[in-house]
């Protein structure tokens, strides 16, 4: 694998834990979960991984300022607002409105954090990738005038070198599975950008780990998706000089758990967000992981994995947004 700098903004190893009690509850398999909640950058999550390699070459080239894009209470936001104050610099948030917009959650913790947050009307929550390029640049633009020397990170640092961050995650997971003589036959979370499914298919391919990778889809739909998987992928493959390519074929996700929205949640993430709290006093959030965990009790309940099967679950953090979520999340 070609060598990437990388900067130091998370504790690593992250544990792999069982979830004994969720288990016993579902009558299903025996579950593991892999505990990115617990990074330690801005309560945690896997956005670091990414911001590990695509902030490398940051401070060594003299940048003071971070902008990046998202939803209102995005997750990536939040630790590219905390990564950059830890790295020194000024972090400006471009987002689109989403379905929260109060001083709660990660809109509180930006506040906390001092950052610069404009948070713009749109008719989709994609326009980040569309529109809000755009209006980054131009802001950067704006700051280089006044001496600044700003990067512009994409929405979910969408790049090959983000989906980096989690080739180097699944040897991680793997080196884990192999320490704990775990032999897994699912791992799945909750995906929108999908280079969390892009980079685990990809090393565990060249792995040649037998380990089925599922994505559960909070906005895209199956076709969709899967090109972006596969594209990822590769492309992420030509940066690291890995002779392995994905196909469609290789790429398993589902569609069926979106339910009105992208950060909306279903009755069903409600449910598997108080249930996980419950068994295992574990939170997980109301935009991608409790959609996942309800995607996974779906499977189970409908005999997709039994109890000869065993899960690791990715728990990707995001738990701060559910304190934005409140009245959802109380209603049951």
């Amino acid at each position: 694998m070609v060598p990437l700098p990388r900067v130091a903004l998370s504790n690593w190893r992250i544990p792999l834990h069982e979830l004994p009690g969720l288990s016993a509850t579902l009558g299903g398999p025996r579950i593991f979960v892999k505990r990115d909640d617990l990074t330690g950058l801005a309560l945690g999550g896997n956005k670091c991984r990414k911001l590990e390699y695509v902030l490398a070459n940051a401070q060594r080239s003299g940048v003071d300022t971070l902008i990046t894009s998202g939803s209102s209470q995005s997750n990536f936001a939040l630790q590219m607002a905390a990564a950059a104050r830890k790295l020194g610099m000024e972090p400006y948030l471009v987002l689109v409105k989403g379905i929260h917009v109060e001083t709660q959650g990660n809109l509180l913790l930006y506040n906390i954090l001092n950052s610069t947050v404009s948070i713009l009307e749109v008719e989709d929550p994609s326009e980040m990738f569309t529109t809000m390029p755009k209006k980054m640049e131009d802001l950067a633009d704006e700051l280089r005038s006044e001496g600044r020397n700003p990067l512009v990170i994409p929405a979910g640092a969408f790049t090959p070198l983000g989906t980096a961050g989690w080739v180097n995650a699944a040897e991680e997971m793997s080196q884990q599975l192999q320490d704990q003589k775990t032999r897994c036959s699912l791992c799945g979370f909750g995906q929108w950008l999908w280079r969390t499914q892009a980079g685990l298919t990809l090393r565990f391919k060249q792995v040649k780990l037998p380990l089925n990778i599922i994505g559960i889809s909070v906005l895209n739909e199956k076709t969709e998706a899967t090109t972006i998987v596969v594209d990822q992928a590769n492309e992420t493959a030509k940066l690291l000089g890995f002779d392995v390519a994905i196909t469609p074929d290789e790429v398993a996700l589902y569609d069926d758990y979106i339910g009105q929205g992208y950060g909306i949640p279903t009755k069903e993430c409600i449910e598997a967000i108080r249930m996980v709290a419950q068994t295992e006093a574990i939170f997980l959030d109301p935009v991608y992981t409790g959609k996942a965990m309800a995607g996974l009790v779906d499977l189970i309940n409908t005999g997709h994995f039994t109890k000869k099967d065993t899960v690791l679950f990715v728990h990707t953090g995001g738990v701060a947004a559910d304190f934005a979520y409140s009245e959802e999340l109380s209603r049951l």
